[in-house]
């Protein structure tokens, strides 16, 4: 019978420090869900107030860029949020 030898034999305290180390990336990443899906909806929720503020204007020129306005916040707002969050952090 062939016993197979493990390549890296860890010790109880890098084991410890390596699972506390796991916990504290989780909980830095559930938190940045969370702040990150905050940011999200409140773009959101603006961009949909200028949509419907538009619909309100009575100057069709003046109703339709508002509404391109509020239709790029609404759509490219939760992009931007979620691409520049992670930038604007590491510079803290």
């Amino acid at each position: 019978m062939i016993s197979v030898q493990p390549l890296l034999t860890l010790s109880k305290a890098r084991i410890e420090e390596e699972m506390w180390s796991a916990e504290l990336m989780a909980a830095a990443a559930a938190a940045y869900g969370r702040k990150t899906a905050r940011l999200v909806r409140i773009c959101s929720v603006a961009g949909l107030a200028v949509l419907g503020f538009s619909l309100w204007i009575a100057s069709s020129a003046l109703a339709r860029v508002v509404f391109y306005a509020g239709v790029l916040w609404a759509l490219c707002g939760p992009m931007w949020t979620g691409l520049l969050s992670p930038w604007l952090e590491e510079r803290r």
